[in-house]
């Protein structure tokens, strides 16, 4: 026979249990119930997105093209657009499926959000570039109108996200994009940088690895079918077919004298001396105006001084003071050759 006690501390846990279970803001139910509807409205979200891009690029969206956007099954595709079509969101026709005014203000408000985030972290954390898709992609879904009004309004209501991208207006106006595929561009012809496409990921990471950022200029070498030959600041380069596609410029022949040669700051020697003519646009947020704090601007006369022990980081001499940079940091430093500084 139990004796009261024992029965006291079992009726205890099972109250315990039926509200961990039951509770209904907290219980397992409830944030079951909270994560369902959570994976369902994401799913909704990137449908509209997925579709909207298709109409602006005028492509025919279909039931394949949207499960692979969704990493989805063809059949798990249907309940969505038939939520999507209840809520006015979206008309099917034998034409496919097409946003109605109300879909697109809502596909508009998510990439309103996305395009916000990613610029948040380019300018105002340290997150790498790399990074910046993939934490906006939950963002998007997580935020509310209102806090993107704030988020505009802290970064001074930008028109573009770091990779060239319009950012829609709160009442989804976009400007009109006066880019160009590199494709289309002629050998000799001297562009800069409007937009990189930063999907798929691993495309995008090879494209800033060979120094192709926003505003930069590039001159072009020559074309053929595996790429283009570029010079990048004077420097040679090749950007294969399979990465060329994502990068939008514009023509900038009346800029040609702002195509020159530059080293890194990291190539000095011990006692070189240089000038800086800029910092790299890969640089962006904390770590660009970390670099402008320290007096690293257009002009700035710089003399390598010593080398730790390691070989990084390396003494330099900027306006009077010593400043240790590791190269990676004094890689974004760009310098005229010494020969040069007068």
């Amino acid at each position: 026979m139990i004796d009261p006690a024992t029965s006291l501390v079992v009726f205890a846990l099972i109250l315990i249990i039926l509200v961990i279970i039951f509770w209904p803001e907290k219980g397992i139910i409830a944030r079951w119930r909270w994560s369902k509807n959570a994976s369902r409205k994401v799913l909704m979200e990137d449908a509209l997105k997925h579709i909207y891009k298709c109409e602006l690029e005028n492509i025919t969206c279909t039931f394949t093209s949207l499960a692979g956007a969704l990493s989805k099954d063809t059949n798990q595709v249907t309940p969505i657009l038939d939520k999507l079509q209840s809520m006015d969101l979206l008309t099917i026709d034998n034409q496919g499926f097409q946003l109605t005014p109300d879909g697109k203000d809502y596909a508009l408000r998510i990439i309103r959000i996305h395009r916000l985030w990613e610029r948040y972290l380019a300018e105002e954390t340290g997150v790498p570039e790399t990074a910046w898709h993939a934490q906006a992609d939950i963002k998007e879904h997580e935020f509310s109108i209102e806090e993107a009004n704030r988020i505009s309004r802290q970064l001074g209501y930008p028109r573009y996200d770091p990779h060239g991208d319009p950012i829609p207006t709160a009442a989804g106006d976009l400007p009109l994009d006066q880019g160009r595929r590199l494709t289309d561009f002629e050998e000799k012809d001297i562009v800069r940088v409007k937009e990189i496409e930063d999907e798929p990921p691993t495309v995008y990471a090879e494209i800033i690895k060979k120094g192709v950022h926003l505003g930069v200029h590039i001159e072009i070498v020559k074309k053929n079918r595996s790429g283009i030959q570029v010079k990048i600041a004077g420097k040679p380069e090749t950007i294969p077919s399979l990465l060329v596609s994502n990068i939008t410029a514009v023509h900038a022949a009346e800029e040609k004298k702002k195509i020159e040669s530059y080293a890194p700051l990291s190539s000095l020697k011990t006692g070189d001396r240089a000038e800086v003519i800029g910092i790299s646009r890969a640089c962006r947020g904390a770590q660009r105006r970390r670099l402008m704090d320290l007096g690293i601007v257009p002009g700035t006369l710089i003399s390598m001084e010593m080398i730790s022990a390691g070989g990084d980081p390396k003494a330099y001499n900027i306006r009077g003071a010593i400043i240790a940079l590791r190269d990676e940091q004094a890689s974004f430093v760009h310098i005229q050759k010494a020969k040069q500084v007068v």
